[in-house]
């Protein structure tokens, strides 16, 4: 997960000062939606395990949830970047929310299997 949000971020600032060439803007698009598309089952399987078996459905209903708010929310606030400012401020918003992914990423502390003998 870690590796997907920095590396969306730092592709998303790249797109900023796309290059002109065909052939060059292609293998970037490319090499952008492959780095974004490494982590992203991890971001849906992840917490899986933490939850008990009955309790997994709400726990798969709650990390959907933000993802289906964040994909409602991105084209809406997309369009009014576009309309107000432009591609680059556009693909600035991109990175900015892949740095925050990144960050609180960071803050996850997963739980120790202490065994006693």
């Amino acid at each position: 997960m870690l590796i997907s949000a920095a590396s969306t971020a730092i592709m998303m600032y790249v797109l900023i000062h796309a290059p002109a060439d065909p052939i060059e803007y292609g293998l970037l698009l490319f090499l952008t939606g492959a780095l974004l598309s490494v982590g992203y089952s991890a971001y849906m399987v992840y917490p899986m395990p933490f939850v008990s078996k009955d309790k997994f459905p709400v726990a798969n209903a709650v990390v959907n949830m933000g993802g289906q708010l964040g994909g409602a929310a991105t084209p809406w606030i997309v369009g009014m970047l576009l309309d107000g400012f432009g591609w680059d401020y556009v693909f600035g918003f991109m990175a900015l929310i892949s740095c925050l992914t990144f960050l609180v990423v960071l803050t996850i502390s997963e739980p120790l299997n202490v065994r006693k003998a």
